[in-house]
């Protein structure tokens, strides 16, 4: 084993995915009663074999959390926005999500920090489901949610936190929650769950550290021999 075979070793043993995209929901059609949908779920999807990477924090608001993406985000439907996006809920709609913790370690804590949060504003453990948070408007987009206002929505500053290492399973559903649609309620019908992996890998601990330098050691010796 040479040096560059140790690294990768190394780098293998402690891989997943990575941690940032954006998660996009819309809706099937724009007209009354069809459904809300991720978008582009199937690339986070746990079918998938996508795995959200949770890396501790060492410094900053998340310090001492394993925290990571995606950042969730509602489709634009006007070019003011960005749009007009195919796959966009219809005007007037207003998304909002809300997750369930279906898989964790035991004792661990699953928690969603809002835009601007210093501590977690929703921690859920298993089998708990959070309330819910706004997909739409922002001050991006004020008028999300009025007669004729565009679903867009770009929240940034938010995050996922979770407190013990180990595989967590969160099923994310997205709603409208308009006022806009027939008899005034939602335009649209809520999203299927989506279910997301996501894996915290403890900090490799002194025996484990001192096996890759051990491995690291032993590639140098064997590449100054075959050199």
């Amino acid at each position: 084993m040479n040096v560059v075979a140790g690294s990768c070793l190394l780098a293998g043993t402690l891989s997943v995915q990575a941690q940032h995209g954006h998660l996009n929901a819309g809706a099937m059609t724009t007209g009354g009663g069809s459904q809300v949908v991720w978008a582009n779920g199937i690339l986070f999807a746990d079918a998938s074999g996508y795995v959200g990477a949770m890396p501790k924090a060492t410094s900053g608001v998340y310090m001492g959390y394993y925290n990571s993406g995606p950042t969730l985000t509602a489709l634009p439907a006007t070019i003011a926005n960005g749009g007009p996006s195919g796959g966009a809920s219809a005007l007037g709609s207003f998304l909002e999500f809300r997750y369930t913790l279906v898989a964790a370690p035991e004792g661990g804590a699953f928690s969603f920090w809002d835009h601007g949060a210093v501590a977690p504003t929703s921690s859920m453990t298993l089998g708990q489901t959070s309330g819910l948070f706004a997909l739409s408007g922002g001050e991006d987009n004020p008028a999300a949610g009025t007669v004729g206002g565009d679903p867009y929505g770009h929240i940034h500053g938010r995050r996922f936190t979770a407190d013990l290492p180990g595989d967590y399973v969160v099923a994310f559903q997205a709603f409208d929650t308009s006022v806009n649609g027939a008899g005034g309620g939602p335009i649209h019908a809520p999203s299927l769950p989506l279910n997301i992996r996501f894996r915290v890998i403890p900090e490799p601990g002194p025996v484990a550290l001192l096996a890759v330098g051990a491995l690291l050691l032993v590639g140098m010796l064997n590449h100054r021999r075959n050199g």
